[in-house]
């Protein structure tokens, strides 16, 4: 089995923001609204296009033609390759059979990425996830297993040359559900900046905090 660990941080391969990002780097990219997200990650999935590099933008349901065509519009020497750009919507992915369940949705992601490194001819991966589809959700239960996912997501960017990116919309959600995620990211990006994260909890110290059921973190 290819896999390949990324515990301490290489050499810059892709940036967010401006921003320089190395393989297994996991970012809560903090925005208000659309428009800034685009400004986010248009230039993210174009560098990584140009490179070469396998891209996966997780987007709202029916935004995959309106992205690649403002990505064609806005970076015009990737226009022939936008079509490279994996766009899958929610329901192919945190929201399949309609629930989110954190164990499957890391199954998945494993699997996507065990064929495409292992199998393809992959060098490395910039995958990109807009979480809007989580507002009509939050609820304590709900909120306490996001976070488990998302302290878990690390280890499995961390297993391959890739780097993730979950987009958070301050519009959307409010601070009962982006103080405890935040502490679920080893790095954070907020105004053009990004932070390490010296309050991240790992998977085991997310489970003792967290308890069962509920979404309180100190």
């Amino acid at each position: 089995m290819y896999e390949r660990s990324a515990d301490s941080r290489g050499p810059a391969v892709t940036a967010v923001g401006g921003i320089p990002l190395a393989p297994g780097d996991h970012i809560c990219a903090l925005h208000r609204g659309r428009e800034e997200r685009d400004r986010l990650i248009t230039p993210f999935f174009a560098d990584g296009l140009r490179e070469g590099q396998t891209c996966v933008f997780l987007a709202p349901e029916g935004e995959g033609r309106a992205f690649r065509d403002l990505l064609a519009t806005t970076v015009p020497e990737v226009r022939r390759v936008c079509g490279n750009l994996q766009i899958k919507p929610p329901e192919e992915t945190y929201l399949r059979n309609g629930t989110f369940d954190g164990d499957r949705m890391l199954d998945l992601l494993y699997s996507w990425s065990y064929r495409t490194f292992s199998e393809g001819d992959a060098g490395f991966a910039c995958l990109a996830a807009d979480m809007s589809w989580a507002r009509p959700l939050v609820r304590p239960a709900f909120t306490a297993e996001l976070i488990r996912y998302e302290t878990r997501a690390t280890r499995w960017l961390r297993s391959y040359p890739q780097v993730g990116v979950c987009l958070y919309d301050l519009d959307t959600f409010g601070g009962d559900l982006i103080i405890p995620l935040i502490k679920a990211h080893p790095r954070v990006w907020l105004n053009g900046m990004v932070f390490e994260n010296p309050y991240c909890l790992g998977p085991d110290e997310v489970a003792g905090v967290l308890g069962h059921g509920t979404a309180h973190v100190n």
